[in-house]
């Protein structure tokens, strides 16, 4: 097993992707602080970029809001070019704030 970071998360979110079908932005940062390697928030913050740049070379992905609980992928909304990115989502503890995820260009809307 590599004891890389930025490698464990991107063999993490491509997981994921195959098994969700979609990848909330927050899932960067979570998956690196729950390996509790001591990274400072710096560091969490550029790996979360890179992995992202990472994930949108090699996916036909586009970014989407959602709302909580996602029930069905065609529920989202597609963001705004240039909408900033979010890697930390949730930090009061509740469930009333949209979150970005990346989502598969092939996903139809209803």
């Amino acid at each position: 097993m590599t004891t890389d970071p930025l490698e464990q998360l991107l063999w993490d979110l491509d997981e994921s992707m195959e098994a969700e079908g979609y990848l909330p932005l927050y899932t960067f940062s979570w998956w690196l602080r729950g390996q509790k390697r001591g990274l400072s928030e710096e560091q969490i913050a550029a790996l979360c970029q890179e992995a992202y740049d990472n994930v949108t070379r090699r996916f036909s992905v586009h970014l989407e809001w959602f709302d909580w609980p996602v029930t069905d992928l065609a529920a989202g909304r597609r963001a705004e070019e240039g909408t900033p990115l979010d890697f930390d989502i949730n930090t009061r503890g509740e469930i009333d704030t949209p979150f970005l995820a990346l989502v598969p260009d092939e996903v139809t809307r209803s």
